[in-house]
């Protein structure tokens, strides 16, 4: 089955290359010079599975349209391209929207690898009926609220949060982990770098009040978060 793409972006010789990288791996590209242009394929019905933007659009930037996609129930994940390279760009496209932020230019092995783990966590965060939780994740500030306290989490813990948060107790191998968050299988066992995340993320899990769910190894096959008792709809 072909996944569709939109590939928001002026330069459309960036725009073809990235659409042939692509087509290998099952994705059918449709191209857009302006943001104008993609938010009218989106009202005349048109769906996407993945969104690659441009930061730098003549008219609507990406900025602009990742808030126009809010109107949107069912966008598509999204990914941001561009040569912008600072933390406080990195925050500012995750805030709007954005799943993830890759820097030009592009190198085509990153680039496919960003794209599969976006796709991943998007397929993994889907479930059929979703979980009751007893917190919720707040994007716009990276944060975890529980019923009595709010902790800050990074990136990297917000986005394993998200992913365990929705998945009904299954378990994820270790490669499955980096795979979702780094796009990367061998950080899982490269360096610690998996482990000192799921250890800072035990700590803040700890540090709550009212407890809501703990991160459990079994050991030689992977992690599941076992929630505490349910109140209220995770966001």
């Amino acid at each position: 089955m072909l996944h569709q793409v939109a590939i928001v972006e002026d330069d459309m010789d960036q725009a073809r290359l990235v659409a042939s990288w692509l087509k290998p791996y099952g994705y059918q590209a449709s191209l857009f010079i302006s943001a104008e242009l993609f938010l009218e394929s989106l009202g005349e019905g048109k769906a996407f599975n993945l969104l690659l933007v441009d930061w730098m659009l003549p008219g609507i930037s990406g900025i602009e349209l990742m808030q126009n996609l809010a109107q949107f129930p069912d966008r598509p994940p999204s990914i941001f391209m561009t040569r912008l390279q600072q933390d406080d760009d990195l925050a500012q496209a995750l805030h709007s929207g954005a799943d993830d932020f890759i820097s030009k230019p592009l190198n085509k092995t990153i680039f496919l690898a960003r794209v599969h783990a976006v796709t991943r966590r998007q397929k993994l965060s889907s479930p059929s009926q979703p979980a009751r939780l007893p917190f919720q994740l707040d994007k716009a500030s990276f944060s975890l609220i529980s019923r009595d306290q709010k902790i800050k989490l990074t990136a990297s813990e917000f986005r394993l949060m998200q992913l365990f948060s929705h998945s009904n107790g299954d378990l994820f191998s270790r490669e499955e982990l980096a795979d979702s968050i780094w796009g990367d299988t061998q950080k899982a066992h490269e360096g610690r770098a998996l482990d000192l995340l799921i250890s800072r993320l035990r700590k803040k899990l700890q540090s709550l009040v009212s407890p809501v769910g703990e991160l459990v190894n079994h050991y030689g096959k992977g992690y599941i978060f076992e929630a505490s008792h349910p109140i209220q709809e995770s966001s």
